[in-house]
């Protein structure tokens, strides 16, 4: 199914699950520190419908969809904390609040998030 925008190989594109209904995709040009964070409308077999949702600087994302906020994950906007690591949580209704996570001993170390859905599939 199209992505809700036409990435070059230099782009980066991250596809992240929102609950069992819904995706979300960061998009982040090459030659630029914006980034754009869309969210799925109506999947069906043959279309699929985007809404653009944020347009922020960041590294690594997650939506939190039963309280309606997108966290990302990034290095402190202020220039003097280069080492500091910050998560900035943005809720549906525009309101955006910023957690300290800490030092990093390298200013090139970004923090990460990773998505986990769980399943009903059992392992054996």
């Amino acid at each position: 199914l199209p992505l809700p925008f036409e990435p070059f190989d230099e782009d980066t594109v991250i596809l992240s699950s929102v609950r069992e209904e819904q995706l979300a995709v960061l998009f982040q040009r090459w030659d630029s520190l914006e980034l754009e964070i869309w969210v799925t409308t109506k999947i069906e077999p043959e279309s699929v419908t985007w809404n653009t949702k944020f347009l922020l600087t960041a590294a690594s994302f997650f939506i939190d969809e039963e309280k309606k906020v997108a966290v990302i994950f990034d290095k402190n906007k202020e220039r003097s904390l280069v080492y500091r690591n910050a998560a900035y949580i943005i809720g549906v209704d525009g309101s955006l609040r910023e957690a300290d996570l800490g030092d990093s001993n390298d200013k090139n170390c970004y923090p990460l998030a990773c998505s986990y859905v769980p399943s009903l599939a059992k392992l054996t």
